[in-house]
C-alpha cells in the first residue's frame, strides 16, 4: 500500500493493465479496497476508460456502486471522464449501476450526463426519468 492507501490493484487499474489486474485478483487481492479517498480499483478503471480491467474487476465481484469520500460511484466517474465514449457507462449500467445515486453534492450520474454540453453523454441515460 502506498502513502495514499492505494494497493497494487489500484495501480494496475490506473495503468489499464488487465494482465496484472487478473494476476492480482487470482492471488487474492481485495477487489473493493478503497484508498484514502474511498476510490476502489473500479473507480480508477472507470476514470481511465479501461474496459477490460473493469470487466475483470466486475467478474471478480467488484461492487458496481461503491462510493468514494464524496459519494461518487464508478458510474459517476465514468460519466465525468467519458469524453463522449459510452462503452464504460454501458458496461456499468448493464451490471446494475444506479444512474440515480445521489453524491454528497446532490448530483447523480444521470444529472451530470445531462449537464455535460461538449459531449453527448446524456444519450446513455435516455431511458432514465428524473
Amino acid at each position: 500500500m502506498n502513502q495514499s492507501g492505494r494497493t497494487p490493484l489500484h495501480a494496475a487499474a490506473i495503468a489499464g493493465d488487465e494482465a496484472t489486474v487478473s494476476a492480482l485478483l487470482a492471488g487474492g487481492a481485495a477487489v473493493d479496497a478503497g484508498d484514502d479517498q474511498g476510490f476502489t480499483p473500479l473507480h480508477f478503471a472507470a476514470q481511465q476508460h479501461a474496459l477490460a480491467v473493469a470487466t475483470a474487476l466486475l467478474a471478480a465481484g467488484a461492487s458496481v456502486d461503491s462510493v468514494n469520500a464524496v459519494g461518487n460511484t464508478p458510474l459517476f466517474v465514468a460519466v465525468f471522464n467519458s469524453k463522449g465514449r459510452g462503452e464504460m457507462v454501458k458496461l456499468l449500467r448493464a451490471r446494475g449501476a444506479d444512474p440515480l445515486h445521489v453524491n454528497a453534492s446532490g448530483q447523480t450520474p444521470t444529472g451530470l450526463a445531462r449537464l455535460i454540453s461538449n459531449y453527448d453523454v446524456a444519450q446513455y441515460f435516455e431511458d432514465v426519468a428524473t
